[in-house]
């Protein structure tokens, strides 16, 4: 059956709820009966569009998701160069992971204790490695990076971009001295990987 206006606008409520409560409350605390408070609805209305909290979550994920990759595509449609427009979608990647760090906490808590939806975020977030993997087939016709996998390398870049917005933006950074700028984290991330992608085995 065809979603109604009325309940796709309900199934957005309960999205938008909880994304406050997980802001609020933490994804692990976070109660399905306080995201049925949150959104004014009740919790048989609940289980009419999700069959849980990891049902919801998903969405969350998938949305999460939807919007990095339009934002990352920008800079490349705009037909900036490509080692130009590597900077820009990696600050804008920086961005949306501070705007949506609860979401992302919740969705690695999540991915720790629910095996269905750690699968199903391992399948989203090789959204993000296709994207890379392309980046690096398209240096490579231009004769960079010879010899390299472009998924194993996107795999790992992903790895790392991912997992230094974790360290720094979720954990307040490693223990180390240095008082951490957007700049200097987007300067810092665009180095390490235009020179992973951007060199050729003749210096010529």
């Amino acid at each position: 059956m065809k979603p109604t206006a009325k309940g796709r606008a309900t199934r957005q409520a309960f999205l938008d709820a909880a994304r406050r409560v997980v802001v609020r409350n933490g994804y692990l605390n976070a109660r399905l009966s306080d995201i049925a408070d949150e959104a004014g609805k009740s919790m048989a209305s609940f289980y009419n569009y999700f069959d849980s909290k990891e049902a919801l979550l998903a969405e969350l994920a998938k949305d999460f998701d939807a919007e990095l990759q339009a934002l990352v595509a920008e800079p490349f449609r705009q037909g900036l160069p490509a080692i130009d427009a590597l900077r820009e979608a990696i600050r804008l990647f920086y961005r949306h992971y501070q705007r949506r760090t609860p979401e992302i906490v919740g969705i690695v808590q999540a991915s720790m204790i629910d095996e269905n939806f750690a699968k199903e975020w391992r399948q989203i977030r090789t959204n993000g490695v296709h994207t890379l993997a392309r980046f690096v087939r398209n240096a490579q016709r231009d004769g960079w990076a010879p010899g390299l996998h472009p998924e194993l390398a996107a795999s790992a870049l992903s790895s790392m971009l991912e997992h230094f917005c974790w360290v720094w933006i979720a954990h307040d950074g490693d223990a180390i001295e240095i008082e951490l700028s957007e700049d200097v984290a987007v300067d810092t991330l665009w180095t390490l990987m235009a020179h992973a992608v951007y060199w050729r085995t003749d210096p010529a």
